[in-house]
């Protein structure tokens, strides 16, 4: 048996007992404690404020998601932090000691407001682990990521995927956790940059976008097409002090951003 199926294993187990104890409930049981309608409980869900497991093919809720004695307030606070992390990691951050909240759960530093405040930034932090961000430039034009050319520069961050998919880019292309190479880069009339998602896992990376950029006479038009949006065009943008097409790929990512606000309900839960 491998390490991870001895996890697996460990893992059911402990949910098992949990249901034994009533430390998980049927979504009867549930909702019945939270005694809230059908549409409060499909809004608290779709916000992240609770969430379920599986327990063997039956849908389970934690116990303490309608716990009175808790400041619940600011436990869904957090669990809307945590929501990038799948359900089962979630279960097991609330309920285990975490060194870097002063060795105390989670569920114990509701109760204070230093360590509440302290717990909502390692709750961020520990979301974003489950997804990164990456930035691929490409000299030329490219209508997919070739599989024959090496990219002029790949960038990596890890960040919550309900961030604006533009501060994510930014983010990664300017204080990102891997950029590579380090430089100098090249010169080039156009370039396309891939942006994408990948969640934690064996997961299949999410395109999130594509930029087609053109330079001329230190002039840059780009073509932005993002995925489920019209594709729009970034006219006459001023590029002659970039010192390569890294440089003009950075100014294009900051225009859009400019461009395009936060779309309604994106970051609304996470701050």
């Amino acid at each position: 048996m491998s390490l991870r199926d001895k996890i697996e294993r460990q893992a059911l187990v402990a949910r098992r007992e949990m249901l034994r104890t009533d430390e998980l409930l049927s979504e009867d049981e549930f909702r019945e404690r939270l005694n809230v309608s059908d549409q409060q409980f499909a809004r608290m869900i779709s916000k992240g404020d609770i969430f379920s497991i599986e327990l063997d093919g039956v849908t389970r809720f934690p116990a303490f998601l309608a716990a009175r004695e808790l400041d619940l307030r600011r436990l869904y606070a957090v669990c809307r932090l945590l929501v990038p992390a799948p359900p089962s990691c979630r279960l097991g951050y609330l309920e285990s000691r975490q060194a870097n909240v002063g060795g105390i759960s989670p569920l114990d530093a509701l109760r204070d407001e230093r360590q509440y405040r302290l717990l909502r930034k390692m709750a961020r932090a520990y979301a974003a682990e489950w997804s990164r961000t990456s930035v691929t430039i490409y000299v030329g034009r490219h209508q997919n990521e070739p599989n024959d050319t090496e990219p002029t520069l790949t960038a990596v961050d890890e960040v919550d995927p309900r961030v604006n998919i533009w501060k994510r880019t930014v983010g990664a292309l300017q204080s990102g956790g891997y950029i590579h190479p380090c430089g100098p880069y090249a010169e080039a009339t156009e370039a396309t940059v891939f942006i994408a998602r990948h969640p934690a896992g064996h997961a299949p990376p999410i395109p999130d976008a594509r930029i087609d950029v053109s330079v001329v006479d230190g002039i840059a038009r780009a073509v932005v097409v993002s995925r489920g949006e019209p594709a729009y065009v970034i006219h006459a943008l001023s590029v002659r002090e970039a010192e390569s097409i890294v440089g003009v790929v950075i100014q294009v990512v900051l225009a859009a951003k400019k461009r395009e606000p936060t779309r309604r309900g994106e970051e609304a839960h996470i701050t």
